[in-house]
């Protein structure tokens, strides 16, 4: 028996991170520039630049991870494979660290299955579909060897 489930992540998001990045990278720029202009407080805007240049790369970096796409989870009896959106992953159960049941608001049809291996963690989340998270989690602690 194997069950399967799909966590969509929005464009729109992705988009708007790599915007946002972008914004931030050209205002860390345009302060390096203004620096040759103005040289009052050359120290301040020269660290304000920095950092809102960093900004932006750490927010283009974060758009582009696998986690920022649609994952396609395949539960089998050996492994868990996953369906990247330009490779495929096959994650033993024997490399599972931790498994994690998170439910933020007992009054909410809504929680979380964390699944974490070394400094890897996914997240699937579940809004109006309990009885199937419960049964994905269920079959999950029987296949995962956490002591």
């Amino acid at each position: 028996m194997g069950l399967t489930y799909t966590v969509k992540k929005s464009k729109a998001g992705r988009l708007g991170y790599r915007i946002t990045g972008i914004v931030f990278l050209m205002l860390g720029i345009a302060g390096a520039v203004l620096v040759w202009k103005v040289p009052n407080m050359r120290f301040l805007v020269i660290a304000v630049a920095l950092m809102a240049a960093f900004y932006g790369i750490y927010l283009i970096r974060a758009s582009l991870r696998q986690q920022a796409y649609d994952i396609t989870y395949e539960f089998t009896e050996e492994h868990i494979k996953l369906k990247l959106h330009n490779k495929e992953v096959v994650l033993p159960y024997s490399e599972v660290t931790g498994l994690q049941w998170v439910e933020p608001s007992p009054d909410l049809d809504y929680f979380i299955i964390q699944i974490k291996t070394g400094k890897k963690q996914y997240v699937l989340h579940f809004s109006n579909n309990r009885t199937y998270g419960e049964k994905i989690y269920q079959y999950l602690s029987e296949r995962v060897p956490i002591s």
